[in-house]
């Protein structure tokens, strides 16, 4: 069975899915809304991957509203491919997988008020929730460490931001964050800069594009933005010019079967759908940091950052309305945690920035940084064997372990050196 991942934007990954068993799958009542009490409580549901041991350091599996890699009956997959049976792994599958939160601020005519949505699944209610889970499984003063990839790793920064001395270490992976991006100017998406360095017409051939307006500019950008995650790097430029070519044709048989083949006929039914909700609230925040100094030029693409505009605009009308009051991460006081945390940055990510990861690596006192030569999703170091076996080591043994260190020895065919 294939689920729906979402990595910035959708990613189909395949995960096979068992059945839940009763000793390892537990539902949590929690405030539908934490600043509000009076909404009443809701229900989350968190998944062992094995029998709970108290003998054993305890890791929780971070997903955020855009990635659906955590399902009922697939945390003890997880456990198996991920780490080991010296951990107890939890995995929480989140409040956007609860279908009677979604219904309700959907009205009787299929309208969506969007200030309740955002109140209720922004990032802040996730947060809130892991804290609960932590405290129900281990105490008010229980330790865990946090594993999180992409859109999940911003959630575990966001965990540690409010919840951080509860946690004995965290691995990140690519995590997103467009607020250090802001800060530091930095442009994650280089679509443009890459493309045209390589190829001085294709900027001439885009414009003529834009102006025969054969095709919408979110088609066109969602296109080029998904091709990401279906060409090897070394044939990105030679794919975009071939779709490029197939869009100035307006060979519209072709562009569906892109369509189909990038999965945007998918994507799309899914964010027409309640589950689209929670996952459209997620993408917003990660644009906001950047919206002050957002806009589309006509003839230049920058794929990523227009996706993610595309698909938040209700968000950010009623942003636009100050109908909602957006929190950001704060980040001023990570320092002063105790907390190791292992940064993994891809040099060649088109999502996550990794001079913006090298920033936020060095927010933190015990931090390790390490930038493989690799994409957003670690196609090299995952091919290679050594994604787990870095997530293990670090969270077994933490960075000042000469076990620790020995795995990393192992690791650096894989480090990116400028």
């Amino acid at each position: 069975m294939r689920y729906f991942l979402f990595l910035s934007l959708l990613i189909l990954t395949q995960t096979t899915i068992g059945q839940t068993d009763s000793l390892l799958d537990y539902v949590l009542k929690v405030p539908i809304d934490y600043s509000n009490p009076k909404l009443g409580l809701t229900t989350i549901y968190y998944e062992l991957g094995a029998i709970f041991s108290a003998k054993k350091p305890t890791v929780f599996i971070i997903a955020d509203a855009q990635q659906f890699y955590v399902r009922k009956g697939s945390v003890k997959q997880l456990q198996n491919s991920l780490f080991d049976s010296t951990f107890n792994v939890v995995g929480i599958i989140g409040r956007n997988n609860n279908d009677d939160l979604k219904n309700s601020v959907i009205d009787d005519k299929g309208n969506i008020n969007w200030t309740n949505a955002y109140n209720i699944f922004t990032w802040q209610q996730y947060v809130n929730d892991i804290d609960a889970i932590r405290k129900k499984l281990l105490g008010r003063n229980g330790r865990i460490n946090l594993y999180g990839q992409s859109g999940g790793g911003l959630l575990v920064h966001q965990y540690l931001s409010v919840y951080g001395k509860f946690v004995d270490k965290a691995f990140t992976g690519a995590a997103v964050n467009y607020y250090l991006d802001s800060e530091s100017g930095i442009n994650h998406d280089k679509f443009w800069e890459e493309t045209c360095d390589q190829d001085s017409t294709f900027s001439i051939r885009f414009s003529q594009l834009i102006n025969k307006n054969y095709f919408s500019r979110d088609l066109i950008a969602m296109l080029f933005q998904r091709q990401n995650f279906f060409v090897k790097p070394d044939s990105l430029v030679y794919e975009r010019n071939k779709l490029l070519n197939l869009l100035l044709m307006n060979d519209t048989a072709s562009i569906n079967d892109y369509k189909a083949k990038y999965q945007i006929k998918d994507i799309l039914s899914f964010y027409d759908s309640p589950d689209g909700i929670p996952i459209k609230v997620r993408l917003f925040e990660f644009l906001l940091p950047l919206l002050k100094s957002f806009k589309i030029e006509t003839y230049k693409l920058r794929p990523d950052i227009e996706n993610l505009y595309f698909s938040s605009l209700q968000l950010i009308e009623v942003f636009n309305k100050n109908q909602i009051k957006p929190i950001q991460i704060n980040l001023d006081h990570l320092h002063l945690l105790e907390t190791d945390v292992f940064i993994l940055s891809g040099r060649w990510d088109h999502t996550a920035d990794y001079r913006s990861q090298i920033a936020l690596a060095s927010i933190y006192r015990n931090h390790y940084l390490f930038i493989a030569n690799d994409n957003h999703t670690f196609i090299s170091l995952k091919n290679g064997g050594f994604y787990n076996k870095l997530l293990i080591a670090f969270l077994k043994y933490g960075k000042q372990d000469i076990l620790f260190a020995n795995i990393i020895r192992n690791c650096e065919s894989y480090r990116w050196i400028e």
